[in-house]
């Protein structure tokens, strides 16, 4: 009796074991940090350039077999312009571009009543066919609102022809823009009545007329106490990838227009984004570095195997050996646009991934 009772024990505890328990849960990967190349700009401001007092606003595409890196640049004549580089698609790499043209593609306007004859910044630029289109943020030497979107269209990638019926959109900035499914997508920003950015999409067949009464808000500050993006979304950029798009966008934590720091998100349709659980992906400098202060415009694609991020940064770039020194990068990094464009002057850094996104 008692040996058939130890067997029956013995049969039940072997159906119960299953061995090890196996865990649910994903491995987590690895975090998604970009790190930067050197400690110096990649593009710095140059004397005898078109941008020999700030360089901004990094902007990529790729048109009839060429990489574009398109970008903003002030002379000593204070106002904004844009220029560009190419370099065969075939041997990008993000960081060597063959061709470097020495003068902007899209100056200012000089008739008076333009709305791009004192500022054109915030290039956003899609290839379609046998069309290169740029959005530009512009400004206008009027009364306000003078600022806008306006359009530029090229055929042969070098000469840009400025579109009739700009501006594009009325009271809008920081335009970013994807073609998807028959659709230009039009990401811009929009002031919130409390003083701090938001960002809307506006879609459109010709990539000309949008109907901003059917425009959507797409992405805000999240409003956490304490979080890196609590404040205002300075400026975005949009990436696609497998069935994913990807948006890198600078964010602010007290100020309307100086993030601190770079976050990423997700979305498969470009209207509803998922936030990276570990945000941010990558921040301002060290006090003293010469992007201490901000950065705006986070810029990916992935070349060669790693994905390249550009990036505008700004800061004093004095390091911190002298009181002059000191306080110049205390100003850059306390003071909304602390002493821009007196100590502190944006130039255009690039910083590197070497994981996947898929893998967050």
């Amino acid at each position: 009796m008692i040996n058939r009772i130890l067997l029956t024990l013995l049969v039940l505890l072997l159906f119960a074991y299953q061995g090890p328990a196996k865990s649910s849960k994903k491995t987590p990967a690895s975090k998604i940090t970009f790190k930067r190349v050197s400690p110096d700009p990649f593009i710095p401001r140059t004397p005898g350039t078109f941008h020999s007092i700030l360089v901004a606003n990094p902007a990529v595409t790729e048109f009839k077999g060429k990489t574009y890196f398109i970008f903003r640049g002030q002379t000593e004549s204070g106002h904004d312009q844009i220029g560009m580089w190419t370099t065969p698609s075939r041997k990008a790499d993000g960081i060597n571009w063959r061709a470097h043209h020495p003068v902007p593609i899209i100056p200012i306007s000089t008739d008076p009543d333009a709305p791009d004859n004192q500022h054109i910044l915030d290039p956003g630029a899609v290839a379609i066919g046998d069309s290169l289109f740029v959005y530009y943020s512009a400004k206008a030497a009027r009364p306000e609102p003078n600022y806008s979107i306006c359009l530029a269209n090229s055929t042969n990638g070098i000469d840009f022809k400025k579109h009739a019926s700009n501006p594009i959109l009325d009271r809008a900035i920081a335009p970013e823009v994807v073609y998807h499914n028959g659709l230009f997508y039009l990401f811009y920003h929009l002031l919130n009545a409390n003083d701090y950015w938001e960002v809307f999409v506006a879609t459109s067949k010709s990539g000309i007329d949008y109907d901003t009464s059917r425009r959507q808000k797409v992405f805000s500050p999240s409003h956490k106490s304490g979080a890196f993006d609590s404040y205002s979304i300075a400026t975005v950029r949009i990436f696609k990838e497998d069935d994913y798009f990807y948006m890198t966008y600078a964010a602010c934590t007290q100020y309307l227009d100086y993030p601190e720091s770079v976050g990423l998100a997700r979305s498969k349709d470009l209207i509803h984004w998922e936030r990276y659980p570990h945000n941010p992906i990558f921040e301002r400098g060290q006090a003293g570095t010469w992007d201490e202060g901000a950065l705006w415009f986070p810029t990916m694609r992935k070349m060669k195997g790693k994905y390249v991020m550009w990036y505008e940064g700004a800061g004093s770039g004095m390091g911190l050996k002298t009181a002059e020194a000191r306080e110049a990068s205390r100003i850059a990094r306390e003071v909304n646009y602390g002493g821009y464009l007196k100590t502190s002057f944006s130039q255009i850094g690039i910083a590197l991934f070497e994981g996947q996104l898929k893998d967050w």
